[in-house]
């Protein structure tokens, strides 16, 4: 089994139709993130003509990056992953895009995973990662990306969110009624598509979930006080919705 490097995914995806991956990613990802991606790029407190340095964190594909720079035309957006594919799709749909910055591939698991940034970000934005950590590796991860942010900067970030045991019951009932979210068959689509574009079986060899991860456990108060443990100033809930929250954090100016 050859396992291409990210030169080679990313001279084969130069070729491919990007939009059609996206579709494919957009599907994978469900109907709501959409809102969800203008949500955290209208928060930011910045005037829209403003050069606005962003960190996309666990960047996949660069949607969150790309929707900040809907709003700021002017933003540097840089990503990280650790996804040879993801990180191949980001650079480029980014570069399609216009969107000037650099996706490093990296393992936020793994130390010194932030050397080769800059630092003095006004935003860090993550959609969908902190909660592969566990709760120890996620609080530390906060710290280092309050470090890499200027005072004043903004964190927001999406995540799985549970319920307090004494409802969770009842919300869940609540939200198994609400239209779905996620369908495997759209999960399947894409990631076979990449089986197939990179000749292997990526995800296995990725492998599964770490054992003690956090998953949906935390409710989103808990989510708001992770980020204040971390040593952000204050936090807030921006969104709670059936499966998610959304969070927004300061660091003091």
């Amino acid at each position: 089994m050859a396992i291409p490097t990210e030169a080679d995914v990313e001279r084969k995806l130069a070729v491919e139709d990007t939009d059609e991956w996206l579709r494919l990613w957009q599907a994978e990802q469900g109907p709501a993130k959409a809102a969800t991606l203008e949500l955290m790029a209208a928060v930011i407190p910045m005037a829209g003509d403003a050069k606005v340095r962003v960190l996309d964190l666990c960047c996949g594909p660069g949607d969150v990056g790309r929707a900040i720079h809907v709003r700021f035309r002017t933003a540097e957006v840089d990503g990280v992953d650790r996804d040879l594919f993801l990180s191949g799709l980001g650079k480029v749909c980014n570069r399609r895009a216009g969107v000037p910055g650099r996706i490093l591939r990296r393992d936020l698991g793994a130390p010194g995973w932030q050397d080769d940034l800059m630092g003095a970000y006004d935003v860090v934005a993550v959609g969908n990662a902190l909660h592969w950590f566990a709760l120890e590796r996620a609080r530390t991860l906060l710290v280092e990306v309050l470090a890499l942010l200027r005072p004043g900067g903004l964190l927001v970030f999406m995540e799985p969110a549970g319920v307090l045991p004494p409802i969770a019951d009842a919300f869940g009932a609540w939200s198994a009624a609400q239209p779905p979210q996620h369908r495997r068959e759209d999960w399947m689509a894409f990631w076979s598509r990449v089986n197939a574009f990179l000749g292997y079986q990526h995800m296995d060899l990725n492998g599964r979930p770490p054992a003690g991860r956090i998953d949906d456990d935390l409710t989103a108060a808990e989510w708001v006080e992770l980020a204040r443990g971390a040593g952000f100033a204050s936090a807030d809930v921006l969104l709670r919705d059936p499966e998610k929250v959304v969070v927004a954090a300061l660091k003091s100016a």
